[in-house]
């Protein structure tokens, strides 16, 4: 086939086939687009929420320090960390609503795994069961070497108070002494490990 005719079918197939390759050409790039972002898509291994927690650390950096101290990946894998929700401490009631809803929501969808909160608040949502029993998540060795627990009537051990936590304290969070903030595992968390992993680097020389 020489040069002249080869150009005369791409012409011939671009005047009568454009919109059909144009399709194709767009269904390809979605395709492999697609493809890549699912290879590429990092794996969640922790959700955490410091809810009412006043803080200059930002999530990022709390990822990072999580990831090196639990010995994950950071080019494969990525902990969540969401810093800026209030109940107490909301201007407005609206703000206070928001960050209600997306609190249920990710527990809903069983996203969740750690929560921190005021006292008054963790105790609120320990009515509904929100709450794992620390002591079927963390080794009792453990559970020996922290004394700031929140146990409850039953025998329950619901919480650890964030007073009892450096690295909580070091990032500044809940550092009013008149309002305590209380760190739980969420009861239907998706990472039980990781979260077991939260809370030992939570608690830091704590356990050491």
């Amino acid at each position: 086939m020489n040069k002249k005719n080869f150009t005369n079918k791409l012409y011939y197939l671009w005047l009568y086939y454009k919109w059909p390759l144009l399709a194709g050409l767009v269904a390809l790039f979605v395709a492999v687009y697609s493809l890549a972002a699912v290879f590429t898509k990092k794996e969640t291994v922790l959700s955490v929420m410091l809810i009412d927690c006043h803080t200059d650390v930002t999530p990022e950096r709390m990822e990072a320090d999580f990831l090196l101290d639990g010995g994950f990946d950071p080019g494969r894998q990525q902990a969540e960390f969401v810093t800026n929700l209030l109940f107490s401490d909301a201007e407005s009631g609206s703000y206070t609503m928001t960050s209600l809803s997306r609190f249920l929501a990710d527990i809903g969808s069983e996203k969740l795994d750690v929560c921190a909160m005021l006292e008054e608040d963790f105790l609120k949502y320990d009515n509904s069961e929100t709450w794992m029993d620390l002591s079927s998540v963390m080794e009792a060795e453990l559970l020996d070497k922290l004394e700031a627990f929140l146990v409850k009537k039953d025998g329950r051990v619901i919480g650890i108070y964030t007073d009892g936590l450096p690295v909580l304290q070091g990032y500044g969070c809940y550092g009013n002494p008149d309002s305590r903030g209380i760190l739980g595992v969420i009861y239907n968390t998706p990472h039980r490990e990781a979260a077991e992993k939260y809370l030992r680097f939570a608690a830091g020389d704590g356990l050491q």
